[in-house]
């Protein structure tokens, strides 16, 4: 990612490319940007300013060195001063906790160690994961790196075990989040039914009690997790549950 524009532009294919009637009026008002500043933004003729960092920021799922890339833009284009760039710092995890915890093959990796079979080799670890072997590579050297992992002499999980909690405000935890809701959709086409439970409850329920109803997910989650340190595992499977309003947010009281 060479320019601002650049990284505009490719933002707005990717989508396209999944949705060809996307258009840069709906990329404009997803980004709440105006279409004519998006526009001359993509196309070089205006730098990206701070406001608009800001709201693109609060979109898109970056990485920490893809925001910093950002802010160099944004410095260099506007010639910020040693105030404003301090002003600019963003409160995130280092690149390397946020690709533990937003790339969902890294919670996978950590629960391969519990196979029989399990070995840290890339290949092995692509086979069973269905990634690539530079992407088991990567994600090996960077648990490792963290800490997370031992490859010798025994391969296995150290340290505390990696939760992804839901209500701490990270695009890390958006994005893994998002990433499983996409495997999700991929299985359901590819796994047989008995191999798989995928289940929908849609309830009605008051706002003010979602706090309690949160607990009994919680509590639920713990005890799956107790029953798994139990399990002898011969497979890595994904548990998600998904809780969300199908009604507007605006119509509660």
């Amino acid at each position: 990612m060479n320019t601002s524009g650049e990284f505009l532009k490719d933002e707005f294919n990717k989508r396209k490319a999944k949705n060809p009637n996307f258009s840069l009026r709906s990329f404009a008002r997803w980004l709440e940007i105006s279409p004519a500043q998006i526009s001359q933004m993509m196309s070089g003729k205006r730098p990206l300013t701070l406001k608009a960092l800001e709201k693109i920021n609060k979109k898109l799922d970056l990485s920490p060195l893809e925001k910093q890339v950002l802010v160099d833009t944004v410095v260099k284009s506007n010639s910020y001063n040693e105030e404003t760039e301090n002003q600019m710092a963003f409160r995130s995890l280092s690149e390397d906790q946020f690709k533990v915890i937003s790339d969902w093959y890294h919670v996978g990796i950590l629960g391969l160690t519990r196979l029989p079979e399990a070995k840290p080799d890339p290949r092995w670890i692509a086979r069973k994961l269905s990634i690539s072997t530079e992407e088991a590579n990567q994600a090996l050297q960077r648990l490792v790196r963290l800490n997370m992992l031992s490859l010798s002499p025994r391969f296995k999980q150290i340290g505390d075990p990696l939760k992804v909690i839901s209500n701490i405000p990270s695009a890390a935890i958006r994005r893994y989040h998002k990433q499983n809701l996409q495997l999700a959709s991929e299985k359901i086409e590819m796994i047989e039914n008995s191999k798989r439970d995928f289940q929908s409850l849609s309830i009605p329920i008051n706002s003010k009690d979602l706090p309690k109803l949160k607990e009994h997910i919680d509590r639920f989650l713990n005890q799956v997790q107790k029953f798994s340190d139990k399990s002898k595992p011969d497979q890595i499977y994904n548990l998600n549950l998904q809780l969300f309003p199908i009604t507007p947010i605006g119509e509660l009281p």
